[in-house]
This record gives structure tokens, sequence and C-alpha cells, in this order.
């Protein structure tokens, strides 16, 4: 059964889990100056422990 890295907690289902939508940061590389952040690319979906809070999946 997983468990969460950071406490411990027993994760069974996906009911043990809080889940999130983000907006994805894209880093753009640029030759002739300092490389850009853009936000908003895409959504994605974030699973984290609901006893600490701790980021285990994002899809």
């Amino acid at each position: 059964m997983p468990t969460c890295e950071n406490c411990g907690a027993t994760l069974e289902t996906t009911d043990d889990l809080d889940h999130d939508e983000v907006e994805e940061l894209e880093l753009v590389e640029q030759e002739d100056g300092p490389p850009r952040i853009r936000l908003g690319v895409d959504i994605r979906d974030v699973w984290r422990c609901k006893q600490c809070g701790k980021v285990l999946g994002v899809s």
C-alpha cells in the first residue's frame, strides 16, 4: 500500500488525496536575453497528501 514519504500517511484510495488544477509554467530560453517564464500554457492536475500537503504527483 502506498504511503506518503513525508508524513507516513497510508494512501488507500484517491479520497486520501487532495486534488487541484493549476496552470502550467513554461520556461522559454532566449538567445538575446534572460529566460522568460510563460504562465497558463496548460492546466495540470496536482495530487497532494491530505495529511501534510506534500505534492505526490502531477499529471
